[in-house]
């Protein structure tokens, strides 16, 4: 088993192409936490592809499993498993891409692959304030308490995953879902 780990802030669309691809593969939950989804299994390039996390929120991913260490165990049960496939997730956990996911996944080499969206910040703070509006959010929103922030933390987690000798590919935004299938497809190969 391979993983692809998507990275980017909130609003970069790493959701937007995990649905999608739960689209593509024809993913449906075999897991659940708590009725939510927790692991969505299909097939691409007729191999099996899994997805980690739950998608029946606007927001979703890693991000809604209650813990990383959770996380840390579906990959490494995957990995596990026997299966030729791939493990699909996405969600911010800046802090545990170097620590408690990071050390589970630092062994795998190639069969790893961070993937980093190159979303600009201000396309990110963009999409984030509308989806505050479709929720019926008015709420005053500072972009500069989390969303920058968070943003300049994915960049360093990108600078400390290389130095950490992770395979990293920077993911062009303006054509994000051509250039994660074509790396999902380089992996299988």
């Amino acid at each position: 088993m391979k993983a692809f780990n998507l990275r980017g802030t909130n609003g970069s669309g790493k959701t937007h192409i995990a649905r999608l691809l739960i689209g593509m593969s024809g993913a449906a939950p075999v897991d659940l936490i708590a009725k939510k989804p927790l692991v969505y299994r299909g097939r691409l390039f007729d191999k099996p592809f899994y997805i980690l996390g739950s998608y029946v929120t606007q927001c979703g991913g890693c991000d809604t499993i209650p813990s990383v260490s959770i996380v840390a165990k579906l990959l490494t049960d995957l990995r596990n498993s026997g299966e030729d496939g791939i493990v699909f997730y996405e969600g911010l956990m800046i802090s545990h891409m170097i620590g408690t996911v990071g050390n589970t996944v630092k062994d795998w080499g190639k069969d790893h692959i961070m993937g980093f969206l190159d979303t600009p910040v201000e396309t990110c703070i963009a999409r984030v304030k509308a989806r505050r509006l479709e929720k019926g959010n008015f709420k005053p929103f500072d972009p500069n308490k989390t969303l920058v922030k968070d943003y300049s933390a994915v960049r360093a987690a990108r600078k400390n995953a290389i130095r950490g000798g992770f395979v990293v590919e920077d993911i062009d935004h303006m054509n994000a879902l051509q250039n994660v299938v074509k790396l999902l497809g380089e992996m299988y190969a």
